[in-house]
């Protein structure tokens, strides 16, 4: 315990003493203020713009949780099924590693034809951003694991189902958590990313609207707001990680 406080006040000395450099740097002028932006400033644009900024994040918070959902989902699901069939596993590695490497900002207008300015188009988007890293690393994950676990889950009675998400699935659940990081920050980007695209409401929106302002407190405070929920998202995801370790790595079917 005593060495959790120590480590938690190292850690906020740190974060002050960067606190402090950067607004003596900035009332030094060694900053440009039309790109930084020093923590007085944000705080000033917290005071005048807070609500604002509190009503859009609660928009892109929606987006960001459902574009999160049905990644996970899709993600890990394809990723567990191609990872346990070798012959699907060939076929689908290779086209993951493609389409990640494609920028796929590019089919952004076609989704705004299909679903709009709406919220739609943003989940949608930011699905699509996360969804493949995901896909790839759960599926990278599985076929890395000694199939002996699978032999002696099929011998014990378990039917493919089981052997997938029962014995596969827990065992490369540090791979997938790894891609879960990944996949979680490109949604975040990709849905922030879209709302300052074409939006009419979000942290995005308001990023790009006074960026043309040259605001930059209030530019720093949306990126700020974006950065909390990959923050949060990485503890609960450490989280899990330590339960699984101190929980063993071996899991049985039962």
């Amino acid at each position: 315990m005593i060495v959790r406080i120590r480590r938690l006040l190292v850690r906020l000395t740190l974060f002050l003493a960067f606190v402090g450099c950067w607004e003596a740097a900035y009332r030094a002028g060694l900053l440009n203020p039309i790109i930084f932006a020093a923590p007085s400033v944000i705080v000033k644009a917290a005071v005048k713009d807070g609500w604002t900024f509190l009503a859009a994040f609660r928009v892109t918070v929606l987006e960001i949780t459902m574009a999160i959902l049905m990644a996970w989902c899709f993600g890990i699901i394809f990723g567990v099924i191609a990872g346990s069939l070798p012959i699907l596993a060939r076929i689908s590695a290779p086209m993951l590693s493609a389409v990640i490497a494609l920028p796929l900002v590019v089919i952004y207008p076609v989704l705004l034809v299909w679903f709009g300015l709406g919220v739609t188009s943003k989940i949608v988007f930011g699905t699509i951003s996360g969804v493949f890293p995901i896909a790839l690393n759960t599926l990278t994950g599985v076929q890395s694991i000694d199939h002996g676990f699978a032999t002696m889950a099929r011998a014990m009675g378990a039917n493919r189902r089981q052997i997938m998400f029962r014995v596969m699935a827990p065992l490369a659940l540090p791979a997938i958590i790894a891609g879960l990081r990944l996949g979680t920050a490109l949604i975040v980007i990709g849905v922030v990313l879209s709302e300052m695209l074409a939006s009419t409401d979000g942290i995005g929106f308001w990023i790009s609207y006074h960026r043309s302002l040259f605001n930059t407190g209030q530019v720093y405070l949306g990126i700020i707001l974006a950065l909390s929920i990959t923050i949060l998202v990485n503890m609960i995801l450490s989280f899990v990680e330590r339960m699984h370790f101190r929980g063993g790595d071996e899991r049985f079917v039962r």
